[in-house]
């Protein structure tokens, strides 16, 4: 791949700013989700019934809710807002004034509303509306199983709001039900349906930037390299793109894919190394395939094989008395299973009896006995006891003459296969000549060349079962382990001699 890396600096910086884009991207992303966590600043783990508080320096949401267009609803708000009025007018005024009295019945009306009205259904927290509903009947009655409505008629009544215990139910109201209900919002719709979301004003920039940088970049690699175009180039960086592509308004949720260019910046940059994580990931791949691929390939290869042998094509491929006599026609003008018949020939004649000396003198004698005792005289000889072992020398002697004079011959013929044949080397020649020509044509035998096909196409059944379990015995890892160690071996050798 081309991806030859500028100056390192450059490289780091621009990777500095693509990681700040993908964090903002991120943080994006999660916001929604997230937003009780950025405005309570605490986490409530529901498997454990616990809250962790985690303080912040800097207050989120009143920064990034109107990117998202979120705004206070108005029911919670004005149920927030009330509440505050209430406690002032009680500090101010007492608990049995009529401005007090107005706004415990303005509460209770609100509560009723909020009730029956959900307005936590737009922000997808009906169950946050749930939990302030338990709350408040624990609160009031003890139990799960009572009227939320008239855990808030009770709640907000002049009889439990009094001049003796108003401090502590508000207290705890505003400890336990506001942070609840701060939590629900308005999200405005745009003109095409989705929630408004601004996040294109702070993506813009970034995208801008990068859409200059891989024009630039992709130019200067078009001149790096001949015969490369810049759209080569640009196809080469294709990760390049998914930095500046408008995912903010094509797919928003898809935009977390800005981490594959980050990552393979990160590792052209050197901050992180991807080597060994590409290995494995390069090696899990092909060994998840390559054992599929190769049986296939090699079963069908011996499938086609056996196939050909049954359709008679092995007759085919042998030659023909006429194409060893030179009619047949070749590709190339040679008949290679010719000429390998007569090496075969040349092998047996030349290098196999040589080496078979002591039998064929055995085998000679014996057959010059045989035909010694069809002679009256020789039997003769035999039956006379002071004369037996003349008979024996004679054909010792005999038979080591005539294998003397053969492997002679075979020597001669040997040596002087390049040069013009002695009358007894031309006829060794001549001999290993018609025992190639022979074989070819015993061979093209009806009956032997069935023999033969069936032989060929049960042993290689006998190959493919054979090699499939042995493919599975051993693995596929253990080849591309071996491979692996093989690369590394030649780029050590490399290194010493660079």
């Amino acid at each position: 791949m081309l991806d030859k890396p500028l100056n390192r600096t450059y490289e780091r910086i621009m990777v500095a700013i693509a990681s700040l884009n993908f964090l903002l991207v991120l943080f994006d992303l999660t916001y929604i989700p997230l937003r009780d966590f950025w405005l309570l600043g605490k986490v409530r783990i529901p498997l454990l019934q616990r809250v962790i508080y985690l303080p912040q320096p800097l207050q989120i949401t009143p920064l990034y809710d109107p990117i998202k267009g979120i705004e206070p609803h108005r029911t919670t708000q004005a149920y927030i807002e009330t509440i505050a009025k209430l406690r002032q007018t009680i500090a101010e005024q007492g608990v049995d004034a009529p401005a007090t009295q107005e706004l415990l019945a303005q509460l209770r009306q609100q509560s009723t509303t909020m009730v029956d009205t959900d307005p936590f259904a737009l922000a997808n927290k009906t169950g946050t509306l749930e939990r302030i509903k338990n709350l408040m009947r624990l609160k009031v009655f003890g139990r799960r199983d009572a009227s939320a409505k008239q855990s808030f008629e009770r709640f907000w009544s002049p009889e439990y709001i009094n001049e003796q215990n108003w401090q502590a139910h508000l207290s705890w109201f505003e400890q336990q039900i506001i942070p609840l209900l701060a939590t629900n919002y308005w999200r405005a719709y745009g003109e095409d349906g989705d929630f408004i979301n601004r996040f294109g004003t702070l993506d813009v920039p970034f995208n801008l930037l990068f859409f200059g940088e891989f024009l630039g970049r992709t130019f200067w690699l078009s001149r790096q390299y001949r015969g490369a175009r810049w759209r080569d180039a640009m196809v080469w960086r294709w990760y390049d793109v998914l930095l500046f592509f408008p995912f903010w308004w094509l797919a928003p949720t898809w935009a977390w894919l800005r981490i594959i260019p980050v990552t393979i910046r990160l590792d052209q940059a050197g901050i992180i190394c991807l080597d060994s994580l590409e290995r494995q990931a390069s090696q899990g791949l092909v060994a998840a395939i390559a054992t599929d691929i190769s049986e296939v390939v090699v079963l069908q290869v011996l499938s086609q094989l056996q196939k050909a042998i049954r359709r008679g094509q092995l007759s085919r491929w042998l030659p023909s008395i006429s194409g060893v006599q030179g009619s047949k026609k070749t590709l190339n003008d040679i008949d290679e299973l010719g000429e390998l018949a007569a090496l075969v020939g040349q092998v047996v004649i030349y290098r196999v009896l040589p080496q078979l000396r002591p039998e064929v003198e055995t085998l000679v004698a014996y057959s010059v006995d045989q035909v010694l005792r069809q002679a009256p005289p020789y039997r003769q000889l035999l039956e006379i006891p002071s004369l037996q072992a003349l008979p024996i020398h004679w054909r010792q002697s005999l038979a080591r003459e005539i294998s003397d004079r053969l492997f002679l011959l075979l020597e001669q013929a040997s040596k002087n296969q390049g040069n013009p044949p002695r009358e007894g080397a031309l006829l060794v020649s001549q001999l290993a000549q018609k025992f190639g020509q022979t074989l070819s044509a015993e061979l093209q035998e009806e009956q032997i060349g069935k023999v033969i096909q069936e032989l060929l196409v049960m042993w290689l059944e006998e190959v493919k079962i054979s090699f499939v379990r042995q493919t599975h015995l051993e693995g596929i890892e253990r080849v591309l382990e071996e491979t692996r160690a093989l690369q590394e071996s030649l780029e050590q050798v490399q290194l010493k001699k660079s």
